[in-house]
């Protein structure tokens, strides 16, 4: 058996690694230069590291990716960070029990009621009765509205916009339940982790990349599943795995039915725009990795000093800061430079920290991806297309196939496997 997959992020990788174990041939094509997909890296001449263009990191429960990780033999260090919110002009400490209900800009009642609620979602294994409701309608009857106005709606508008208020509780619910205080980093980098997965199926297994190879056609035909390139060439294959989002994939396969591409329209999602700042001092001085912007005035969700998480001698003793924002894809930040909105963020990051300036900053870069973060409404569950689709040997597995949880590396991977998986038990159907 002879497999493609479209797409060298973390999901098509795994499958193409879980695949190669059991003996399938892969050949696996990515548009871009390298892997790694959404967790994309890059590494500058001083650093010893490479460093997502988006940031991330790993929590205790990624078991797919911790296993992965052991699989191949590939270190993971696992720290436990600062986590602060930004609300009415001052940093306050949220990220624990003790320091929640230190946090005197809520009412003591509501600090309680709030930490009842974490404490529910953290411990209870059961999402399904969650499904039906909205985070919002589930925080303000749990823990009270003034915890909505001040904890959790600034940073669901933050992140959702006008679809805050429709997100499912289940996706919040995920947020809480299997996050960990303590946050993992694969050695080197996730690009470094991606090559050295690269490097272990390659060398071991029947896998083959293709970088800068653009997939624009899938057709189904007497001999096989026909690939067509942007270079004019075509390939055949048995089966195809396909991890690029709904929207892309409904366009590059050939005799969906209507019906099918009709549902695809009801999953929407939001981009990311993240400007990254290489600085020669400390932004977040009180040694603080994340820091949630509970300010609506403040045209970013969250700043993340990578370098109060990881070494910065990792990076040439620089100090690497994200700020980050969700957005529709045709908001206008997309138009956007690193150095127009470093002018545009310039006056709000020197609310946070007074002493800032342009002087800080050695180098930035604004890194954008135009599918990032999926809209979880209530009964998700009824719009996920399966992995097999309409078209036999066509097999679809992304992000917006993630639930309950949420997507990230971890999820990719797992789906990845569970695809691979589904592959290998079809292909023993027919022998």
């Amino acid at each position: 058996m002879k497999v493609a997959i479209i797409g060298a992020g973390f999901g098509g990788l795994a499958c193409a690694y879980e695949l190669a174990k059991n003996g399938v041939e892969v050949v696996v094509f990515e548009a871009e230069d390298k892997p790694g997909g959404l967790a994309l890296g890059f590494k500058e001449k001083n650093w010893n590291w490479t460093l997502e263009y988006h940031y991330h990191h790993w929590f205790r429960s990624d078991n797919a990716a911790l296993n992965l990780a052991q699989d191949i033999g590939h270190r993971v260090f696992f720290i436990r960070p600062k986590t602060s919110t930004y609300y009415n002009g001052k940093i306050y400490q949220i990220d624990s029990p003790f320091t929640l209900m230190r946090f005197n800009q809520l009412p003591l009642l509501d600090r309680v009621k709030t930490a009842f609620m974490l404490s529910y979602l953290k411990l209870s294994p059961f999402w399904r009765n969650l499904e039906g409701r909205t985070a919002y309608d589930f925080i303000v009857q749990t823990a009270g509205i003034n915890s909505w106005n001040v904890l959790w709606g600034p940073l669901f508008i933050g992140k959702f916009g006008n679809y805050a208020k429709l997100i499912s509780a289940t996706w919040f619910w995920a947020r809480i339940h299997k996050r960990s205080a303590s946050l993992g980093y694969p050695e080197g980098g996730f690009l470094n982790f991606a090559y050295n997965l690269q490097k272990h199926m390659t060398q071991k297994y029947e896998v083959s990349i293709n970088y800068k190879s653009k997939v624009i056609q899938i057709k189904k035909r007497e001999r096989g599943l026909i690939l067509e390139t942007s270079d004019g060439s075509s390939y055949v294959f048995d089966k195809v795995v396909c991890t690029l989002p709904n929207a892309y994939f409904v366009k590059i396969v050939e005799g969906l039915p209507s019906s099918y591409v009709k549902k695809f329209t009801k999953s929407r999602s939001l981009g990311a725009i993240n400007l990254v700042l290489r600085l020669n001092k400390s932004f977040l001085e009180d040694n603080t990795y994340w820091l949630n912007i509970n300010d609506l005035s403040m045209p970013f969700l969250a700043i993340v000093q990578h370098t109060n998480f990881m070494d910065k001698k990792n990076y040439g003793n620089e100090h690497i800061v994200y700020i980050g924002n969700y957005l529709p894809d045709d908001h206008v930040y997309f138009n956007k430079s690193a150095e127009e909105l470093i002018a545009e963020f310039l006056p709000h990051l020197k609310k946070i920290n007074q002493g800032f300036s342009k002087s800080w900053i050695k180098k930035a870069y604004v890194f954008k991806a135009k599918f990032a973060q999926p809209i979880v409404s209530v009964n998700y569950s009824k719009f996920i297309p399966s992995f097999e689709t309409p078209i036999a040997g066509v097999y679809l597995c992304n992000m917006q196939q993630v639930y309950p949880y949420d997507r990230g590396t971890n999820y990719a991977i797992e789906l990845g496997i569970k695809v691979a998986r589904l592959i290998l038990k079809n292909g023993k159907k027919k022998n």
